[in-house]
């Protein structure tokens, strides 16, 4: 019975099963726009009833189709980047210090500055040095010297351009503190007297920085100056006075590889007072070509110089002296293929006129109210070779100069060589200046080794042979040296250095034996011995903004020369701190 109800019931069912196979297929086709959302629910309460579901087959293509837009583009400012949104500086520092013997530095700067107007700097520099110094006869004069410079520079940003400015005052002041005079010396010159220097100047400059050269560069600037002597001289009071205006134009421009540039330029010098009869013009024109090359890079061109000088009555026999000059130049650096050996050939000159501003910068012992009547005039050229190797850690350059100066300066000092010697009877301490021919031979050769980023050795050697057509001693080394070592740590900086120089000579006019001033009698030369200065240098960055300082020169105590009968001073260090808020 059991088996019948169930063939029945399984019969019942077999129908309904039939007609549930339904066969359905829906093709739709739309356009594929991906959407993202966030994750939700779906808002269907769950079936809990056991019951059969259906679960259809799905068969679906996606058939991607091609999509046209259109694009263009629209003008906008290029993006600048200027050198103060990298740097910028907090806008006060300063530097102070002291030292022994007695000597003083100071220097504070505060600017201003904004990447897109422009900026403004006022400083202030001082050096001095009071101990007294004894001279070659033993005797400690007033030694005391000291330089003071105030100043103020600005620039405004016109786009490309930029207008700039700068005015300052410098201050130079010296003792006579080599001269020297006996117990039966009488004269109102005495020695220590004071050689002081006074010079204002303006200058004011608009162009561009010549560094792009795709566009038209140009430069357009103008200086004005005023010089004043302060000098402590007997029956001095027309102390002599002299003006400077200088003009400056420029204009360059590249195309590919080459490039050219033009440049004049007009100085005239007036003096003023005791040497109001003296006036000087010099007009410069400079013309350039560069060309950079895969071989060679070069930059050749010519400076024209016309210089004319007037001297009023006091040369009655050449008042006025016109002097025109041609000086060739030339940067030449061929390119081998390999870094390591780099051949240069370089030439170039200057036209230099010795005018009394011009002297007392050369040097600042030089006998009142000087103006020569020639400029001085310089040939040089050098040929050799340079380079870097291991990965730029060591650099040297080898090379040979030649130098032809025309009206060279050569420094000669008076005194009376009697049995009570008076150095400078006449000038009271003062050095004169003498102009002659001098062919110079040089042979150079200079070392910079980096093992590591932050310590530096550097060797230089300089050996000159000297052609003078004159008798007097030019007061120039035959040898020049310098062995220096440097580390620059995160905290602490520090570096060694000497500098060499072998012995020089200058020539002593005998006052006594002179007869005719045209051919003064020469006596015996002064002599600087073979000269070693011992430098050191140290800083500790105590933090971001204070470090502290201290300098030390002529540490092996020698005696050192700069300028003939005034020796320098003796071991001497200073200390202090410098700071930026």
């Amino acid at each position: 019975m059991k088996k019948i109800l169930i063939a029945a019931a399984f019969a019942a069912v077999l129908p309904q099963l039939a007609a549930a196979q339904v066969e359905k297929q829906v093709e739709v086709t739309k356009a594929y726009v991906p959407k993202v959302e966030s994750a939700s629910k779906l808002a269907v309460e769950p079936d809990m009833t056991d019951t059969a579901r259906m679960r259809p087959e799905i068969d679906y293509t996606i058939t991607p189709l091609s999509l046209r837009t259109t694009l263009s583009t629209r003008p906008i400012r290029p993006a600048t980047v200027t050198y103060w949104e990298f740097n910028r500086p907090l806008p006060f520092y300063v530097k102070a210090g002291a030292g022994y013997p007695l000597n003083s530095v100071l220097d504070f700067y505060a600017s201003s500055q904004n990447p897109s107007t422009g900026y403004v700097v006022g400083y202030i520099n001082h050096e001095g040095q009071y101990a007294k110094i004894k001279n070659n006869f033993g005797v400690k004069n007033n030694s005391t010297r000291m330089f003071n410079r105030i100043g103020a520079a600005a620039g405004k940003y016109f786009g490309r351009h930029i207008l700039e400015g700068d005015i300052y005052y410098d201050n130079r002041m010296y003792h006579r503190y080599g001269a020297y005079a006996g117990e039966t010396f009488e004269s109102s010159i005495k020695p220590g007297g004071m050689n002081d220097y006074g010079d204002a100047n303006v200058a004011v400059r608009f162009g561009d920085n010549f560094q792009d050269l795709s566009r038209t560069n140009f430069e357009i600037a103008l200086r004005g100056g005023f010089f004043f002597d302060h000098s402590e001289w007997p029956e001095y009071n027309d102390k002599a006075r002299q003006t400077t205006l200088e003009a400056r134009a420029k204009i360059a421009r590249g195309f590919g590889r080459s490039h050219f540039s033009l440049e004049a330029g007009y100085e005239r010098l007036a003096g003023q007072k005791s040497i109001s009869e003296r006036n000087q013009q010099l007009i410069h024109a400079a013309l350039r070509y560069g060309f950079a090359g895969g071989v060679v890079r070069l930059d050749v061109g010519a400076d024209y110089y016309h210089d004319r000088l007037e001297f009023g009555d006091q040369v009655p026999d050449s008042r006025v002296k016109s002097e025109n000059y041609i000086i060739p130049y030339a940067r030449l650096d061929f390119n081998l293929g390999t870094p390591g050996l780099k051949p240069f050939f370089e030439a170039d000159g200057a036209v230099k006129p010795n005018d009394f501003r011009a002297l007392t910068l050369e040097n600042p012992y030089v006998a009142s109210s000087m103006w020569l009547d020639k400029s001085s005039v310089d040939y040089n050229f050098r040929l050799g070779l340079g380079g870097s190797l291991w990965r730029s850690r060591f650099n040297y350059r080898v090379y040979a100069g030649l130098s032809v100066r025309d009206n060279h300066l050569y420094w000669t000092a008076y005194r009376s060589l009697s049995d009570d010697p008076a150095f400078l009877e006449i000038f009271g301490g003062a050095i004169v200046p003498v102009m002659a021919r001098q062919t110079v031979t040089s042979f150079n050769g200079e070392i910079e080794f980096r093992p590591v980023s932050v310590l530096k050795f550097d060797l230089g050697v300089h050996g000159y042979l000297y052609n003078d057509e004159t008798d007097l001693k030019n007061g120039a080394p035959s040898f020049e040296g310098n062995l220096g070592v440097g580390y620059e740590g995160r905290k602490v900086s520090f570096g060694v250095k000497a500098l060499m120089q072998s012995v020089r000579r200058w020539t002593v006019i005998d006052l006594l034996a002179t007869t005719d001033a045209v051919e003064p009698a020469h006596g015996l030369s002064f002599e600087a011995p073979f000269a070693v200065d011992l430098r050191v240098n140290f800083d500790w960055k105590v933090s971001g903004r204070v470090m502290l300082f201290a300098e030390g020169r002529n540490l092996i105590n020698r005696r050192l020369y700069e300028y003939p009968w005034y020796p320098e001073l003796g071991a001497n260090f200073t200390v202090g701190i410098k700071a930026n808020f």
